[in-house]
Formats: structure tokens, C-alpha cells, sequence
């Protein structure tokens, strides 16, 4: 059967506007499909969370186009933590030969003055925040186009497009046969990328993934 093409984002823009207003969205990432949501809207990470069998405690990873954006999140790391943060996101960034790369994603400390800030459905059990500067160009227009009051950081939720213990989407037709309608598609293939990503402690290093 073909998707109607009422779940088929035709732009960036249309898929900013349905995130913006509550709806989720399957998108390419790296190295996988993702499905992701305004993180700032509860409903509809708790839809994300029940489409997947998730539980709220294990938290969401979240994403964004650029480290700048990140600043005050980055702010209150030394230096020699925040370098190798900043190293691997450029290594992402420069993806000339996808086969070796892999996407990092961090676990930030969430600075007090910050508490407000990220919302706890998207952290879960844990006191820390799960973050990565996106590499795909497309997605990093979706992330610059979500930028706003209530969500400065430009950050999109970026969970793996599938049921817990499925194996996650490759491509929009995997995606689709998992979800069908019930959710929106942002149609592009990924980087390529064949690691999977990491998961990594901002203040210790230690690899968690």
C-alpha cells in the first residue's frame, strides 16, 4: 500500500510547522532512520514513547544543527572537557568517507541556571542531558527552523524509528512499515554512515554506548 501523501512532508518547512504543532516526524539521520517531536511539547513525547514501548525513565536524546547554539550548556565544562566534545562534532560534520564515521552524542550536566530549560520527560531518571550536533544538512535546516522562545536550542527529539526491540528503520520504506500512518515522514536518505552512534559522559569521557 502507498502512503498518502498527507503524511509526506514536501518541505523543511512543512515538517517545522507539523513538529511545531505536535505532530512526530520520521527522518533520516547518520546512520539510521530517527523519529523525533518538539521535546518541549509533553503530549507529544509521551506519543513517541508509547508508538516505541518506551519507558519515560531511560530519557531522549535530543539534537541540534550547531555547538554554538549549545554555549550556555557547554559553558559550565572545562576546557578539556569541552574539546573533545567539540572535536567530535566537527569530525561529524566533515563525513568525507561516511563508511568510517560515526555520530557522538554527549551527556551534558544541566547548569542550574538552566534546570527549567530542558524538560524533564526529555531527561528522564537522569540529571544530565542527551545531546548531539546533528550532521545531515537537511535536518540541520529542520533543527534552525525550530529555533524560538520557548526552544532556543534549536532541539529536536532523535530516537530511533522503531518498536522497542525492533531493529531501527534504514530507509523511509522500513519507517513507514513500522508506523505507518500515525506519524509524519521527512523523506531523504541518510549519511551512510555504518558505526552506530556513541554515547559518551561530557564530564568523565566514559563511553556509555
Amino acid at each position: 500500500m502507498k502512503p498518502f501523501s498527507s503524511v509526506l512532508a514536501d518541505s523543511v518547512s512543512q515538517a517545522a510547522t507539523w513538529l511545531k504543532n505536535g505532530q512526530l516526524l520520521a527522518y533520516p539521520t547518520e546512520s539510521v532512520w530517527g523519529i523525533g517531536c518538539d521535546p518541549y511539547n509533553q503530549a507529544a513525547v509521551q506519543r513517541i514513547l508509547t508508538i516505541k514501548q518506551r519507558p519515560i525513565a531511560k530519557g531522549m536524546i535530543v539534537i541540534t544543527d550547531s555547538a554554538e547554539r549549545l554555549a550556555p550548556l557547554l559553558a559550565p565544562l572545562t576546557q578539556a572537557q569541552r574539546q573533545p566534545i567539540l572535536a567530535s562534532w566537527q569530525t561529524d560534520s566533515d563525513n568525507t568517507q561516511p563508511q568510517y564515521q560515526q555520530a557522538h552524542t554527549w551527556l551534558l550536566p544541566i547548569p542550574q541556571t538552566l534546570s527549567t530549560s530542558i524538560p524533564h520527560w526529555i531527561t528522564g531518571q537522569h540529571q544530565t542531558v542527551a545531546v548531539r550536533v546533528i550532521s545531515h544538512p537537511l535536518i540541520q535546516q529542520l533543527c534552525q527552523q525550530l529555533v524560538s522562545e520557548q526552544n532556543p536550542f534549536g532541539l529536536l527529539v532523535s530516537t530511533s524509528c522503531n518498536p522497542s526491540g525492533q531493529p531501527p528503520a534504514m530507509t523511509f520504506s522500513e519507517a513507514y512499515a513500522y508506523f505507518s500512518e500515525q506519524i509524519g515522514y521527512l523523506q531523504a536518505d541518510t549519511l551512510g554512515y555504518t558505526l552506530p552512534s556513541q554515547i559518551r559522559d561530557a564530564r568523565t569521557g566514559l563511553i556509555i554506548r
